[in-house]
């Protein structure tokens, strides 16, 4: 490969890998109506479309090309079927090291039939096959014959500029997903010493499972410590419910800063990947709750913020 096929390379990398992103944020807005920016990293890039149309193009390029001396079915046969085998591969192979890196199958095809570890399956693979005569019959050519002309020294320039922020990102958004990891380590820890802490307190006060709300309403918590007082063996057991509920605020507070994190940091990672599976399942079910409920009373506020600010224009008015 010359030094001028390279830098192609790496240029309809990055091509390749922002389309890549502009299907999956325009596949989650007509599938969820809402404007989610997907993808691993915080920027407008997929590198697995990026890795995946880079790999076709080097070995399915001279096939599938007008130039090429085949006929068009066969170019699209070519395409077709060498296309599914090496995208299902890359979706494979770049989901597996993601669960091995962050303990988390960012996407999950568990529920289609004959998937292979959650990574891929079928369904999808015809649906990348599809796409493969798309890009590499129609697209691609189209975008080839311009980028030709473009100047090598703009094309270095392009490549490092571009590489230089897709390393960046790379860096930061690893850093997000390790705190995601840990903070999803935080509230298993807080959950398991919750039931341990409440069946003590199911033993000594007789009272119901405790819960979060519990922890996080003074007023309830107040009413368990009171009900504690005299109890034998309490001591502890209060100072380890204080605790409980020192966490579970912090908890609550980083809950509520994700909640605002729409399009960058850890908070963006849960809309981006509403399939993604980890290993503490039930930890993440708990912060999706959490999440939930947070965005819920900003929108409460929110309403309720205009409304006085409607009553007191009117009363001005007045």
């Amino acid at each position: 490969m010359t030094t001028y096929a390279l830098l192609h390379t790496i240029f309809f990398f990055f091509v390749y890998a922002f389309l890549g992103w502009c299907v999956e944020v325009a596949y989650a807005a007509i599938t969820t109506r809402e404007l989610v920016n997907r993808g691993f990293l915080n920027g407008p890039i997929c590198p697995i479309y990026g890795c995946g149309m880079t790999v076709m193009i080097a070995v399915l390029g001279r096939f599938t090309m007008p130039s090429s001396d085949m006929a068009w079915y066969q170019n699209v046969l070519v395409a077709f079927f060498g296309g599914m085998v090496i995208t299902t591969l890359v979706e494979l192979v770049g989901g597996f090291i993601l669960y091995k890196m962050f303990h988390t199958r960012w996407w999950d095809y568990s529920m289609y039939r004959f998937n292979l570890g959650g990574f891929i399956c079928p369904q999808f693979s015809l649906l990348w096959g599809l796409g493969s005569v798309l890009l590499m019959v129609v697209v691609h050519p189209l975008l080839s014959k311009p980028s030709a002309a473009i100047p090598t020294l703009v094309l270095i320039w392009l490549d490092v500029i571009f590489g230089g922020l897709f390393l960046a990102d790379l860096i930061v958004s690893a850093i997000q997903a390790v705190g995601f990891s840990k903070q999803l380590a935080r509230i298993d820890e807080l959950r398991k010493a919750m039931r341990t802490t409440s069946d003590a307190l199911t033993e000594v006060i007789g009272t119901s499972a405790m819960t979060m709300d519990t922890l996080l309403d003074e007023q309830k918590l107040q009413l368990t410590l009171a009900a504690m007082e005299g109890a034998t063996n309490a001591a502890e057991l209060r100072d380890q419910l204080r605790e409980l509920a020192g966490k579970a605020g912090t908890l609550r507070d980083t809950t509520i800063r994700l909640s605002k994190q729409r399009f960058f940091g850890t908070g963006r990672l849960l809309r981006a990947f509403p399939d993604m599976v980890p290993d503490r399942r039930e930890a993440l079910a708990s912060l999706r709750v959490g999440l939930t409920k947070a965005t819920a009373r900003a929108k409460a506020a929110a309403k309720q913020a205009v409304k006085t600010g409607k009553n007191a224009m009117k009363k001005e008015d007045k």
